[in-house]
Protein backbone atom coordinates (compact mmCIF):
# COMPACT_ATOMS: atom_id res chain seq x y z
CA UNK A 1 0.00 0.00 0.00
CA UNK A 2 1.26 3.13 -0.83
CA UNK A 3 0.91 6.27 1.42
CA UNK A 4 -2.22 7.82 -1.16
CA UNK A 5 -3.79 4.68 -0.47
CA UNK A 6 -3.03 4.60 3.81
CA UNK A 7 -4.37 8.11 3.92
CA UNK A 8 -7.22 6.95 1.92
CA UNK A 9 -7.89 3.79 4.22
CA UNK A 10 -7.09 5.86 7.33
CA UNK A 11 -10.03 8.23 6.50
CA UNK A 12 -12.46 5.24 5.65
CA UNK A 13 -11.45 3.65 8.73
CA UNK A 14 -11.68 7.58 10.93
CA UNK A 15 -15.32 7.75 8.93
CA UNK A 16 -16.93 4.48 9.48
CA UNK A 17 -16.12 4.11 13.26
CA UNK A 18 -17.50 8.13 13.80
CA UNK A 19 -20.59 7.31 12.27
CA UNK A 20 -21.25 4.62 14.31
CA UNK A 21 -20.82 6.89 17.11
CA UNK A 22 -23.93 8.67 18.25
CA UNK A 23 -24.23 12.28 17.52
CA UNK A 24 -23.73 13.28 21.40
CA UNK A 25 -20.85 10.83 21.25
CA UNK A 26 -19.50 12.82 17.89
CA UNK A 27 -19.43 16.24 19.70
CA UNK A 28 -18.21 15.04 22.61
CA UNK A 29 -14.95 13.68 20.81
CA UNK A 30 -14.81 16.86 18.67
CA UNK A 31 -15.28 19.07 21.66
CA UNK A 32 -12.14 16.69 23.38
CA UNK A 33 -10.08 17.33 20.19
CA UNK A 34 -10.36 20.62 19.64
CA UNK A 35 -9.59 21.41 23.79
CA UNK A 36 -6.60 19.49 22.95
CA UNK A 37 -5.49 21.76 20.00
CA UNK A 38 -6.43 25.04 21.79
CA UNK A 39 -3.96 23.85 24.82
CA UNK A 40 -1.11 24.85 22.51
CA UNK A 41 -2.69 28.12 22.41
CA UNK A 42 -1.58 31.13 24.27
CA UNK A 43 -4.52 33.45 26.13
CA UNK A 44 -3.49 35.76 23.52
CA UNK A 45 -3.72 33.75 20.76
CA UNK A 46 -7.31 32.51 21.77
CA UNK A 47 -8.47 35.80 22.47
CA UNK A 48 -7.73 36.10 18.52
CA UNK A 49 -10.17 33.13 17.95
CA UNK A 50 -12.43 33.22 20.44
CA UNK A 51 -15.99 34.48 19.02
CA UNK A 52 -17.16 38.19 21.54
CA UNK A 53 -19.50 36.36 23.57
CA UNK A 54 -16.89 33.76 24.91
CA UNK A 55 -14.18 36.47 26.05
CA UNK A 56 -15.46 38.03 29.87
CA UNK A 57 -13.65 41.03 31.03
CA UNK A 58 -11.78 40.02 34.20
CA UNK A 59 -12.55 42.69 36.51
CA UNK A 60 -11.85 42.57 40.46
CA UNK A 61 -14.38 42.75 42.57
CA UNK A 62 -15.36 45.41 44.70
CA UNK A 63 -15.11 44.39 48.26
CA UNK A 64 -17.14 47.16 50.58
CA UNK A 65 -20.20 46.49 48.00
CA UNK A 66 -19.81 42.87 48.88
CA UNK A 67 -19.90 44.27 52.54
CA UNK A 68 -16.66 42.93 53.56
CA UNK A 69 -13.50 45.52 55.09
Amino acid sequence: MNEKELEEFRYDVAHALLSRMSKGSQFQYALDRMIELMALYSEEQLCDVAPPEVIKQKKPKDKKKLGFN
